[in-house]
């Protein structure tokens, strides 16, 4: 199986823009790549920060743009969503028995197990799992088909990454999600938003990744604690390929607009510039 991730979102009502970017562009054209270049993926997943604010009108104008893609959505809460508002414009989205946005998606190829980490009785954007929360995780890990990888998505790590800031953040009770897998089942892979950055890894013993913000991102910086060091770099998306339980991930930055050239070409390699090696072209 194939599918695609996409992670941090963070969109304003239509016609608003957050730090300068306006997220709806930006995903239209991440839209418009994944349907023109991925025919045969199973899923989109978008790891939460949907909203930069939680308000209904920015989850319409995420609705409008999503609407867009051939291939079905997987959508996520992160510490900047707001359940009520996003049931409102995404009805038919994942729903466990107690209302948390998280869910099981068992494919041919690989078991995928989404979590919601949002915590809406916090002012720090931390997350958490709580007992009934641990409780699906336990479950899921535990009832997952064994012949095919478990792939389990969530938006806040449970770990330092060295953002200092965005250590204060983290999922509050990583422990106790370590204690649920530890006794159950560890995940093949761990798959993360929240970071603003790309990031890969091992978390005792199990791999991860964590995906480039959409929009605006968390600047490479290791000193700064007192706030998040924001940046405007280019954003990606990333496309897994599960094969015979082999997990590949390709980062795709999809707003690269310069020159596509032969490698082989010697007029290419000894160009002198980037517009001349525009100019020699494919």
């Amino acid at each position: 199986m194939r599918f695609v991730i996409l992670t941090d979102t963070h969109f304003v009502p239509r016609g608003r823009k957050l730090y300068g970017l306006d997220p709806a562009q930006r995903l239209a054209v991440a839209v418009e790549k994944i349907n023109a270049s991925h025919n045969d993926i199973s899923c989109v997943i978008v790891s939460g920060d949907l909203a930069h604010w939680g308000e209904r009108a920015a989850y319409a104008s995420l609705s409008g743009v999503l609407a867009g893609l051939k291939s079905p959505t997987i959508l996520m809460m992160g510490n900047h969503d707001r359940r009520e508002p996003f049931r409102l414009e995404f009805a038919g989205a994942d729903r466990d028995p107690h209302g948390f946005v998280q869910a099981v998606h068992t494919f041919d190829a690989a078991t995928i197990v989404t979590l919601d980490t949002l915590n809406e009785e916090t002012p720090d954007q931390a997350g958490i799992l709580c007992q009934r929360r641990l409780e699906f995780l336990a479950d899921a890990l535990a009832s997952a088909p064994t012949d095919r990888p478990l792939l389990l998505f969530q938006h806040h790590p449970p770990f330092d990454s060295g953002l200092r800031y965005m250590d204060t953040i983290k999922l509050a009770n990583g422990e106790a999600e370590w204690d649920v897998i530890a006794s159950t089942r560890k995940p093949d892979y761990l798959f993360m938003g929240h970071l603003h950055r790309p990031i890969a890894g091992t978390w005792r013993g199990i791999p991860f990744h964590i995906q480039r913000a959409l929009t605006h991102q968390v600047a490479f910086d290791f000193e700064t604690a007192g706030y998040i060091p924001g940046t405007l770099e280019a954003p990606d998306y990333a496309l897994v390929d599960v094969d015979k339980g082999n997990i590949v991930i390709h980062q795709r930055s999809f707003l690269y607009d310069g020159p596509a050239f032969s490698l082989h070409d010697p007029k290419a390699a000894s160009s002198r510039s980037t517009r001349e090696l525009a100019e020699v072209g494919l």
